[in-house]
This record gives structure tokens, C-alpha cells and sequence, in this order.
């Protein structure tokens, strides 16, 4: 949808995102889409659109929508302009001398790649059960192992699993893809299960039980509600391999849950914000052998 915008703006020399709204009235799924834009304020500096994405029913021609089948599964707000050309005041904040801006440690990236593993670092592997999660092996997440340093953050290193470089159309993605556990991180430490030891007996992070985590996850869908993304910098055109994302979460309560994205190049630069809600509920409503683009998924 972001790539659609981008280039439906490009004629007005307008092809970044710098800000956008995403709703979720509908299940999308793999396959087909259409992505219908409408013009809502074009101006010099700022333009809006209006994007959503049809599934369903699709039509080989125009106008590739019959209304009667084909739903709305992904509707969206975005403001698109030239980061390039922006200037203005620029100054530091309270924020950027904060300890809880810093950038986590650096990896050593070549290790990651060949053994999946450092000192510091780990990657996120999927459990048994989840083959239907597609969508999250295109990713590779890699866990601190040691205790976070701060209560209720969770930093993660991420690059694509096929080894493609991250564009700018690509943060969309980025910001809307967790390790299958993450929830778990987030829990105090008394409302998770007990710590287990390392090879030399050493106390490792504190880690859900496996087996009974990995059950309890795989019956789990985490539907996301609504989700914001700002762009703070452009990625260079050619993309980058890895990227720092800091993850935030205040409260888990009823099924519903917060979370905070900040997104930093592997030089710290801040590349963009998030902010989302979203549902933990049963993964049935996700695997109904009813269709699942002919009735809303919550």
C-alpha cells in the first residue's frame, strides 16, 4: 500500500511517507489485492491520500472490484512528501541523552549470519506447530541473551531471511513483525515461569518454559488493531542488511495490548516511529475453514 502511494505521488515530486494510519475492519490474506487510491488534499509541501485494500471477488478488468464480494480488509490515512528537499530547525532533545536511547550493543553481524549466534546475541527460532506463520520466517529476529536492561523493553537486531536488503517501502513491514514470543519478554519477572541455567550454571535471562510457552503461543493470534507509522529518515536507495528496533510495551491486560517501535540504523540514526494496538486472541479465528475474506475476523 505504501509502494502504491509512493509511486501514485512521485509525479508530484512527493515519494516518501512521512506519516500514516492503518486500520484493520477486515482479515487480509495471501493472494491477490488491489490497492485503491484516493486523493484527499495535494498541496506543494504535504499531500494526503486515502488507500485501501481490496481482497476477494477481484475482476480481471476495470473496474476490478464487484462490491458484492470483494471486502475492504485494510483502509489507511498517509501524508507523503520529499524528505529530501525538508528543512528547518533542527535541535537535540532531552530524549537523545537519555539511557534509554542508547543503542543496544552491536553484534558481531558475521557471526549472526554463520552461526546464528554471539556473545550477546541470539536468533528467535520458530517452534513447532507454527508452519503456518509465513509471514514472520521472512525475518530474522535476534534476542539479547542477557536480562533487558530496562524493565518492559525488548531490543532486537532484524535483517530478511533471504538475505534482500531493507528498502524504505519496506519499514511498513518492519515495524508490524515480532518474534513469535515477544509477549512473554514483556511480563514482570514474577508473572514469568523460573529461570533456567546456563551450561556452567550461571543464571541466563529468564525465558518462558519451552514447552509449555511454545503450546500456549501456537494456539495464539495476535491481531493488530491499528498501528501508526512516522518516518524520521530516509534509508539509502540501495537499502540496508540490518536494523536495531527498540520495542515497548506498558500494559498486557484482557487481551489487548500496546506496543512502541523505534526503529535505528545500525549508526543509531533513527529511521521511524510506531505505535500499535493489538488483540491476543484464539488462532481458530485466524484458521476458520470458513473464508476468510467473506466476514470480519473479530
Amino acid at each position: 500500500m505504501l509502494a502504491a502511494a509512493s509511486a501514485h505521488l512521485s509525479s508530484r515530486d512527493q515519494p516518501d511517507m512521512l506519516s500514516t494510519h492503518f486500520e484493520y475492519p477486515g482479515q487480509a490474506g495471501p493472494g491477490p489485492a488491489i490497492v485503491v487510491i484516493e486523493d484527499v488534499k495535494l498541496s506543494r509541501r504535504l499531500s494526503t491520500v486515502h488507500l485501501t485494500l481490496w481482497q476477494g471477488g477481484l475482476l480481471s478488468q476495470a473496474p476490478w472490484i464487484d462490491h458484492s464480494v470483494s471486502r475492504r480488509v485494510v483502509l489507511a490515512y498517509a501524508t507523503y512528501t520529499n524528505l529530501r528537499t525538508l528543512a528547518g530547525l533542527s535541535m537535540p532533545t532531552r530524549y537523545e541523552a537519555a539511557p534509554t536511547s542508547a543503542l543496544p550493543a552491536l553484534p558481531d553481524f558475521g557471526a549472526l549470519k554463520a552461526k546464528q549466534a554471539d556473545d550477546k546475541w541470539e536468533l528467535s527460532r520458530l517452534p513447532k506447530g507454527s508452519e503456518s506463520w509465513r509471514s514472520l520466517r521472512n525475518w530474522s529476529f535476534y534476542l539479547p541473551r542477557g536480562e533487558p536492561p530496562v524493565p518492559g523493553v525488548v531490543d532486537e537486531w532484524v535483517r530478511m531471511t533471504s538475505g534482500e536488503r531493507i528498502t524504505q517501502n519496506t519499514l511498513g513491514y518492519v515495524v508490524d513483525s515480532f518474534p513469535w514470543n515477544l509477549h512473554t519478554f514483556f511480563g514482570a519477572p514474577e508473572a514469568r515461569p523460573a529461570s533456567t541455567a546456563g551450561s556452567q550454571g550461571q543464571k541466563e535471562r529468564t525465558r518462558p518454559n519451552e514447552a509449555q510457552g511454545e503450546d500456549q503461543r501456537v494456539g495464539l493470534w495476535f491481531p493488530t488493531v491499528v498501528m501508526n507509522i512516522e518516518t524520521k529518515a530516509l534509508l539509502p536507495r540501495e537499502g540496508v542488511e540490518w536494523l536495531a528496533v527498540r520495542l515497548i510495551a506498558k500494559q498486557i491486560k484482557n487481551g489487548r495490548f500496546d506496543i512502541d517501535i523505534l526503529v535505528r540504523t545500525v549508526e543509531g540514526e533513527i529511521v521511524a516511529l510506531s505505535h500499535q494496538v493489538a488483540m491476543i486472541v484464539s488462532i481458530e479465528r485466524n484458521t476458520k475453514k470458513a473464508s476468510r475474506l467473506m466476514k470480519g475476523a473479530l
